[in-house]
């Protein structure tokens, strides 16, 4: 039998998204499986991976490329999307090496890092991906829930709200982590909103001006923490409003949703939201108790050993040096071996270590990169969280999972 691993070439993309309808939902996930190719501007046929057995398309992985801020910073991700095997043919290493092939894909045009997520962490750590936990909030909406008045009125978005509820993205997650850079045609191609295409779910607050002054969409889902199919959850899918911390906007917004989800006959609300107060404030009203919960489905992975830290030096060391040079080092593991940033002179280094005595893990990079984690949570050396706060700024993780890939 021939095996044969290679990027897609155009007349076989139908052949990925059959193969991709054969593993995951049938005919009906065509549509979804089509905006890979159709839907997506950043695609090339050497982000689609394919295993052909005896010239039959048996196995495909997804690489979605995406500009991301991380602060001041503005990234390249390479999201891990469709990693499909056919039944028939699965256990055989096919999706591995179309896997090691993606990643080679993915150092060549010198993306940053890579993202994807997933119930099997154990299988994408083979291949150097590392586990990321992120928090969400969650609760059952309170038996004597009645909506507060605010200056906003909350309705349906229509087609002349796009240009405003655009703008408000784009200013809402500016330095927001791994938030993707949307361009209209990303909007209307991949997301699914544009003037001919207004979601059901989708609601803009209005000032009494008739300014557009924030939004949010919410869906349903059966209950998967604990999975209970017949306990159906609200879920908040993305949320956005100028200015960004304001505490009237989030209530009008959170609350009219929630009047809506308890007119449908739902009960419990989930929210993946930036833990900021306005929104925090926010959701104490709406449910009895904010409940906490961790998602481990996010595995990450750097794409070189020490590009994506030399390029973050830049604006490292103007912080560095504002904190007044408090020396040290930090070593990381990564999948090519240990990287150092060294903060032992007038300006930070980066050098590459053999046999590091002490090395924090790659998880504990991405965590202090996109503010996930504190210094006190990674070391209790107080210089070493000295440090780690001189080059790490802090941010409000989140990622929109509206995005997806």
């Amino acid at each position: 039998m021939s095996l044969e691993i290679r990027a897609i070439r155009e007349e076989e993309r139908e052949e990925a998204i059959q193969l991709w309808c054969t593993v995951w939902g049938g005919e009906s996930s065509k549509p979804y499986f089509s905006r890979y190719f159709y839907g997506d501007v950043e695609w090339l046929p050497y982000y689609t991976i394919v295993a052909l057995l005896d010239g039959k398309m048996v196995s495909a992985v997804q690489v979605c490329k995406r500009i991301v801020p991380v602060g001041d910073y503005r990234l390249t991700m390479g999201g891990i999307a469709n990693v499909a095997t056919l039944p028939e043919h699965r256990g055989k290493g096919y999706n591995t090496e179309c896997l090691k092939k993606a990643i080679e894909v993915m150092e060549a045009d010198a993306m940053d890092f890579s993202l994807l997520f997933t119930g099997i962490n154990p299988y994408y750590a083979r291949l150097g991906y590392c586990d990321l936990p992120a928090t969400f909030f969650a609760g059952k909406i309170r038996d004597d829930f009645s909506p507060s008045t605010t200056p906003y009125t909350v309705r349906l978005a229509n087609a002349q709200d796009l240009p405003f509820l655009f703008q408000i993205y784009s200013i809402y997650n500016s330095t927001r982590p791994i938030t993707v850079q949307r361009s209209e045609a990303y909007w209307r191609d991949w997301i699914g909103i544009s003037a001919d295409k207004i979601p059901e779910n989708l609601f803009v607050a209005e000032s009494a001006r008739g300014e557009i002054v924030g939004y949010v969409r919410v869906g349903h889902f059966s209950s998967a923490v604990p999975y209970n199919e017949n306990e159906v959850e609200a879920r908040i899918i993305e949320y956005g409003s100028d200015p960004l911390d304001s505490e009237a906007i989030a209530t009008a917004l959170l609350e009219e949703v929630t009047g809506r989800v308890l007119g449908a006959g739902t009960h419990r609300l989930v929210a993946s939201l930036p833990k900021e107060p306005a929104l925090q404030s926010a959701l104490a009203k709406i449910l009895e108790s904010v409940e906490t919960r961790t998602s481990g489905s996010a595995m990450f992975r750097l794409l070189h050993t020490t590009n994506l830290f030399k390029s973050l030096t830049f604006t490292m060391n103007d912080r560095w040096i504002e904190a007044g040079r408090p020396q040290g080092s930090l070593t990381f593991e990564t999948p090519y071996g240990a990287t150092r940033i060294n903060a032992t002179g007038d300006f930070l280094t980066i050098t590459l270590e053999d046999n590091p005595s002490e090395a924090l893990t790659q998880s504990a990079f991405f965590a202090l990169l996109f503010g996930i984690s504190t210094p006190e949570s990674l070391t209790s050396d107080p210089l070493t969280q000295n440090l780690m706060r001189s080059l790490f700024a802090p941010h409000s993780p989140t990622y929109w999972g509206a995005d997806g890939f």
